[in-house]
């Protein structure tokens, strides 16, 4: 999965992501102004970032300790890189993530139950692991490109759940009967 991302384009990923903001700002969990968690896309990665220029949206980014959880961060200077060959502020405004309506969540791989998989390294179920069996805030929404939502995956007993999952192909919401993409217009 890895591979075949990181072999997409960068226009294909700027049209891939374009499609994934739009639908993401569709959403009713992103009505009104919000807090959220988001993140920089890399390694061809579904890119977010152009949710930081709406105004009406507070975000804030992950910060990558090893080992520890995330810290998120509104950014109130330079962006630097970070372990694991990622982006992230180097200063800015602490943000608590029970105060964050949502996040946005980077996937390796998903499914339609929730289940997924990120880069191994377990930063997202670390700092989520008090939502497990618990409703949200914050709302967990899962994005990637379309060919990354496989039929099935093993859930780990540590592992969070999405609460959505958003392609440039359609909306999933994990845990409805049947769940299927539900296509939005483009």
């Amino acid at each position: 999965m890895l591979a075949r991302r990181r072999a997409r384009s960068p226009e294909e990923v700027r049209r891939a992501s374009e499609v994934v903001v739009r639908r993401l700002l569709a959403l009713p969990e992103l009505d009104g102004s919000l807090r959220i968690g988001a993140y920089l896309g890399v390694r061809g990665e579904v890119d977010p970032s152009t949710l930081c220029d709406i105004d009406r949206l507070e975000v804030a980014l992950p910060v990558t300790t090893p080992g520890e959880p995330l810290r998120f961060l509104i950014p109130t200077g330079p962006i630097g890189d970070g372990p694991h060959g990622t982006r992230q502020p180097g200063e800015g405004i602490e943000v608590d993530t029970r105060d964050l309506d949502v996040v946005v969540v980077p996937v390796v791989a998903a499914d339609s139950l929730g289940h997924r998989v990120g880069h191994g390294a377990g930063y997202y179920d670390r700092t989520f692991a008090d939502r497990r069996g618990f409703p949200p805030p914050p709302v967990l929404i899962g994005i990637c490109h379309s060919f990354q939502v496989v039929e099935r995956l093993e859930s780990r007993p540590w592992d969070v759940p999405l609460d959505l999952l958003v392609t440039d192909a359609g909306v999933t919401r994990p845990g409805m009967a049947h769940s299927r993409p539900q296509m939005g217009e483009d």
